[in-house]
């Protein structure tokens, strides 16, 4: 396709939906938005000339089995909990729509004046923290029907170790071998993969409808306050436990180091970034947070970087079939850098529970 057809296409696309405004352009969108979806800006003209913005995205059918559940479920949550994410429906009142190539489309009212924070302060740490908990806990009285899973046994553990294990058998991309010290590890804390499915099926813990991919990046930001607008990026909030996201907020905030660092000694915990996770997180959710699920907060982190860590090194051993690579060795590089964490999260679990049993 060439651009003007392209540029025809998306022009035709953004107008099937019930804008209210002329569409005068529609250009890929540069600022962070994730890397699953194809994300643009739809700029217009609203009635009196006014200009007005919107937020158009092309859904990832490789990702998620079922996009129509996805998108029910995005139009669920976000109706329920209110705020400045909001779906535009099509011109014939669906939440999204399947253009002539078989691609679905979504659009969202474009939120002015937001920003996203690229590295957390301790202050921004923990007013994302409290984001994902007042977004649990706003969707504490959903009602029915239960939320589809939009991918099934997302944060299935023990599974995630099979298929680590397979991967380890397989050998596909012939890595193994420069991967023994990585699956060694692995496998000597194969015993936190249980914790968390064990702690739910004894009914410890509550299901929750959860964001399951709780970070900084997805939480937008007021650019003149500083205070949270909204929480982000929804396509895999689904039931699960709160846990999950407490773990993810850890793991994606409670180091300065970046995801893919080589040196793994500048992998270290923040015992104040930490803090600040779990005291906003905890503010935010009050009394709903259960005594087993806050006992269960230090190990949760332990789980979901275990997770992580096995996911990136499944991806290495296959030829990194799933995440985007820089280059060679990059998915090992992400694995050593979650065992590092998982390693200070380890030693340092004591003081960790102290200062939670201070909060």
């Amino acid at each position: 396709m060439s651009l003007d057809a392209a540029a025809a296409s998306l022009h035709a696309v953004a107008a099937r939906f019930a804008t209210g405004a002329a569409v005068a352009t529609v250009e890929p969108f540069s600022g962070p938005a994730g890397h699953i979806n194809a994300s643009y800006i739809v700029s217009g003209r609203a009635p009196r000339d006014r200009p007005i913005r919107f937020f158009l995205q092309r859904l990832n059918a490789h990702v998620f089995p079922s996009l129509a559940e996805l998108m029910e479920n995005v139009k669920r949550v976000t109706q329920h909990v209110g705020g400045p994410l909001r779906l535009v429906p099509t011109r014939g009142g669906d939440a999204c729509l399947q253009d002539e190539h078989g691609d679905v489309w979504r659009l969202y009212d474009f939120i002015e004046g937001a920003v996203t924070r690229p590295i957390a302060t301790a202050a921004d740490a923990e007013h994302a923290a409290r984001a994902f908990g007042a977004f649990q806990r706003a969707l504490g009285d959903l009602p029915g029907p239960r939320l589809h899973e939009t991918i099934p046994h997302f944060h299935d553990t023990p599974r995630r170790l099979e298929s680590f294990e397979c991967a380890v058998q397989r050998d596909a991309a012939g890595r193994a071998a420069g991967a023994r010290a990585e699956v060694a590890e692995i496998r000597a804390h194969r015993d936190l993969a249980a914790v968390l499915v064990q702690a739910a099926a004894a009914g410890a813990v509550p299901e929750r409808v959860v964001h399951n991919d709780a970070k900084l990046a997805n939480v937008l930001f007021d650019a003149a306050s500083g205070e949270p607008l909204c929480v982000v990026d929804l396509d895999t909030v689904m039931p699960g436990l709160a846990l999950y996201d407490f773990g993810d907020l850890v793991r994606s905030m409670a180091t300065r180091a970046a995801e893919d660092e080589r040196d793994t000694s500048r992998v270290r915990l923040e015992p104040e970034l930490f803090e600040s996770i779990a005291r906003g997180y905890v503010a935010a959710m009050r009394e709903l947070l259960t005594p087993p699920e806050r006992d269960l907060l230090v190990p949760a982190a332990q789980v979901i970087v275990f997770e992580q860590a096995v996911r990136f090194l499944i991806d290495h051993l296959e030829g990194d079939r799933y995440y985007r690579i820089a280059r060679p060795g990059h998915n090992l590089d992400r694995c050593r850098t979650q065992l590092a964490l998982l390693a200070a999260l380890l030693e340092q679990e004591r003081p960790l529970r102290r200062r939670i049993t201070g909060i």
